[in-house]
């Protein structure tokens, strides 16, 4: 028995060690072709043999996909292909890993719901009103800032009722949002 995992683990060192000299050399065809590639474009000179650079292009670019594995956890935003690493304080609170099994794919999550976990708080007025009061359940007193529907920052008075409530008073009606955190 000891033997066969003395095999084993020389298979997989062996296996190992194939795959990172496959990759060597698919690196040292790519960084040739591009080179030759380049001196046909700048100076004129074509290669004294066959190059494919197309081929080592699309090669050096399954083998980059191959080894771009990663426990990264990463969320989705509202633009298409956008995805962004979340810090640190929001993974630990709103994320979960990437698989065990590697893959080239990782749990995507949506950005608003992590936002959301973070303790900021969005209130909307839709009806204009010189009075806003605002039930955030934050446990704090947040900082407020208030825009109307044009998107320009108001200034009111704040009074804090307690640690979740506030009332933003203002000298005239409008409706907009505030932002609580």
């Amino acid at each position: 028995m000891a033997t066969s995992s003395v095999v084993s683990s020389a298979n997989t060192s062996q296996k190992e060690h194939n795959s990172l000299m496959k990759r060597i050399q698919i690196e040292q065809n790519f960084a040739n072709q591009a080179y030759a590639n380049f001196k046909s474009v700048k100076f004129g000179i074509s290669a004294c043999c066959f190059t494919d650079f197309e081929d080592a292009i699309l090669d050096k670019d399954i083998c980059d996909w191959q080894n771009a594995k990663s426990d990264k956890i990463i969320v989705a935003t509202n633009d298409d292909n956008i995805f962004l690493e979340p810090i640190a304080q929001v993974n630990e609170t709103a994320s979960v890993s990437c698989p065990v099994i590697s893959t080239n794919v990782c749990t995507i999550l949506d950005l608003e719901d992590i936002l959301a976990d973070t303790g900021t708080y969005t209130y909307c007025q839709d009806a204009a009103s010189v009075q806003w009061t605002i039930t955030h359940n934050l446990g704090k007193y947040p900082s407020v800032t208030v825009v109307d529907s044009g998107n320009s920052v108001v200034v009111g008075d704040i009074d804090y009722t307690n640690s979740n409530i506030v009332v933003l008073t203002f000298n005239s009606a409008f409706s907009g949002c505030a932002f609580l955190n």
